[in-house]
């Protein structure tokens, strides 16, 4: 990915495109592109006002140089180079009642632009352009009230493509929520200039009193009943019906608070294309369902603007706007607007086919009953969502669904016993209790895994989850030249992508490879959770179960933190390892037996002995011959000793 830049008649490439890098791509078909460069960058003295810059297929002239001496660094804005499209002024003129096409033959002759599919546009209407440039016009085409056009441009063949996106209000099928892909939401909303009563007056007075039965204006209550009226004059208009049909597309637009969502968004169809594919992607004037949980609505919106990061698609933002539509808030119980309606009296009579409806909401009921028996159904639709039961009673039986459903999510219940189940955006949630009011959530099942919750309180949850390990690379891979970026750079602990237009030349003992196949299933407990225990019930007579294998924090289940046993272990001739033992006790037939705790003596070796010989008592006879005498031998013995420390029957030590 690479930027061209177009001065002194030479094209140089810049490669060092990193993270500060984006493209904008606004409503109306304007380009922008923004990113920082180092002053002492040897392409920036290239990067003067006016620059023209080409990226993508696009070109584009630099608008702004924002230099930062001491950071050592200079921010870059450019927009799309429409140079052509300003060369000339109207300073008062007035197409009247001229397509599309006739107005463009006339505003672009002598720019060197060039408009395609524009004679699609089957619209004729009247354009006033008072001080206004070619490039003005086809901005002011733009309005509802105009010809409602929208354009990409070639900014390089000077092409402008008109396109008419507006036209469809019906979601892309793609949905923002921050379960998934919605990292940061910034809402503006505003209702100063809501309006619900419009009295459009055209050319010297007109009215639409004869196209619309006598009343000079029109309404829209659809986001609120309050009349809000307002005048709305347009000298352009000579037909009553060309002005009631312009005024309805006005006030829809008038008729709804301007609010405006600003999201920074995970595209998973880029950065996860081998999991998502295009399910999740989007693009420019796209209408998508943002799931805002705060306000606890799900509200189609059209995309008018995606700022881009080519180089870290998790800093990607996306700007929604208002489109026409309906707004659903959550919903509330069935029982409260059942009582709103006075439903109970639909079950005065043994057979019902009865519609009923008010301001809040439309009942539609059927109904059979005799003697024990009871067939019933009842559909419920308001203004924020439905409600479907179906009963059946006979004798003491009853068989009863209920499905609920809102913006946010559907419930399901049965038979007046079970708890709520409730889908919700890429997830299952099971309440302990069918009165919102008081209802808790138990549990939830999501891609990360099953989640439990006790009386509010998140205690853990079993899933997935896999360990990662980084290897030095000591020779190139084959594919470094293609899927560099799939490789890492370490700077202390941290290891980061490497990143770049091209792959960086490489060498050993600097990149790194991620193994991330060790995936495993995990039991996590939650801080809030105070132990995780295994326990069975031995017979059915049992009234509880017992903990066979517990972990507990100190002061739980149990006083000690760590792992506890409520059953023997059996190790089946394999090695216990690296362990400490404390506490030992021996089972000696029926008793229990404490390790013996003191010291016991050895000998560690014996001396070699010590020999001495003596002769006493010597007798002699008159010959002085030797008649008798005694011999005296004594050998001693010598030895080193040392004593075994034991600690409950181990050994432990010795000690000399």
């Amino acid at each position: 990915m690479i930027l061209k830049i177009i001065g002194n008649n030479t094209v140089y490439v810049y490669k060092d495109i990193d993270r500060t890098f984006c493209r904008t791509r606004s409503a109306g078909g304007m380009m922008y592109l923004q990113f920082d460069i180092s002053v002492k960058h040897k392409l920036y003295k290239y990067i003067q006002e006016e620059t023209r810059l080409e990226y993508d297929g696009q070109r584009y002239v630099v608008k702004g140089i924002n230099e930062r001496t001491k950071a050592k660094v200079s921010t870059i804005n450019a927009e799309l180079d429409l140079t052509g499209l300003e060369n000339k002024v109207y300073t008062e003129k007035t197409f009247s009642t001229r397509s599309f096409h006739s107005l463009c033959i006339d505003i672009l002759s002598g720019t060197g632009w060039t408009i395609v599919d524009d004679d699609l546009v089957p619209r004729r209407t009247t354009t006033e352009a008072t001080d206004k440039t070619p490039r003005q016009i086809l901005e002011q085409c733009t309005n509802a009230t105009s010809y409602n056009t929208c354009y990409t441009f070639d900014s390089i063949n000077k092409l402008i493509h008109v396109i008419t996106p507006y036209n469809n209000t019906d979601s892309c099928g793609t949905y923002f929520s921050d379960e998934l892909n919605l990292q940061e939401v910034t809402f503006k909303g505003s209702s100063s200039g809501l309006v619900t009563r419009l009295y459009p007056i055209g050319k010297d007075g007109l009215t639409i009193t004869t196209v619309n039965n006598g009343k000079a204006y029109i309404d829209d209550f659809r986001y609120t009943t309050d009349i809000i009226a307002r005048v709305w004059r347009d000298e352009r208009y000579t037909n009553a019906q060309e002005l009631k049909d312009d005024a309805v597309v006005k006030l829809q637009a008038m008729a709804r608070p301007e609010r405006s969502y600003t999201c920074r968004i995970l595209d998973l169809a880029k950065t996860k294309p081998g999991i998502y594919g295009a399910h999740l992607a989007f693009d420019l004037y796209d209408v998508v369902t943002l799931i805002d949980r705060n306000r606890q609505t799900r509200v189609d919106h059209r995309i008018v603007e995606i700022r881009e990061y080519p180089m870290d698609h998790t800093l990607d933002t996306v700007t929604l706007s208002s489109i026409a539509g309906r707004v659903t808030g959550k919903l509330d119980t069935l029982e409260s607007r059942l009582t709103e309606l006075d439903a109970q009296a639909l079950h005065d009579r043994t057979k019902v086919n009865e519609i009923k409806q008010d301001l809040n909401a439309t009942v539609l009921h059927v109904s059979e009953s005799w003697a024990s028996s009871l067939n019933e159904s009842m559909f419920t639709q308001t203004a924020d969502g439905l409600y479907l039961q179906v009963n059946k009673v006979v004798g003491d039986d009853r068989w009863s669904t209920l499905l609920q459903q809102s913006a946010n999510d559907v419930k399901i219940a049965w038979n007046n016993i079970s708890k709520y189940i409730q889908f919700e955006a890429g997830e299952i949630r099971i309440y302990d209790s069918a009165v919102a009011a008081t209802q808790k959530l138990r549990s939830k099942f999501n891609d990360a895994g099953i989640h439990f919750y006790r009386d509010d309180n998140y205690v853990g949850k079993i899933g997935t989850n896999y360990w990662g390990n980084y290897r030095l690379l000591f020779s190139k891979p084959t594919n470094w030249s293609t899927n560099y970026f799939d490789y890492y750079t370490k700077s202390g602990s941290t290891y980061s992508r490497v990143t770049g237009s091209v792959a960086p030349t490489f060498s050993t003992n600097t990149y790194y490879s991620l193994d991330d196949s060790h995936k495993g299933l995990v039991f996590d407990l939650d801080y809030q959770g105070k132990y995780m225990a295994f326990a069975q019930k031995a017979s059915s007579s049992d009234a509880s179960y017992v903990t066979m294998l517990c972990f507990s924090r100190e002061n739980s289940i149990y006083n000690e933190y760590g792992m506890h046993l409520g059953c023997n272990l059996y190790g089946h001739n394999y090695t216990i390892k690296d362990v400490y033992l404390d506490g030992i006790n021996v089972k000696d037939g029926s008793i229990n037996r404490a390790g013996y705790t003191g010291a016991v003596p050895i000998i560690t070796g014996i001396n070699s002995p010590t020999v001495s010989v003596s002769v006493n008592n010597v007798q002699r006879n008159s010959d002085n011959a030797i008649t008798d005498f005694v011999v005296n031998v004594n050998v001693q013995n010598s030895y080193n000793s040392s004593q075994l420390r034991v600690v409950d029957g181990i050994i432990v030590g010795y000690w000399n």
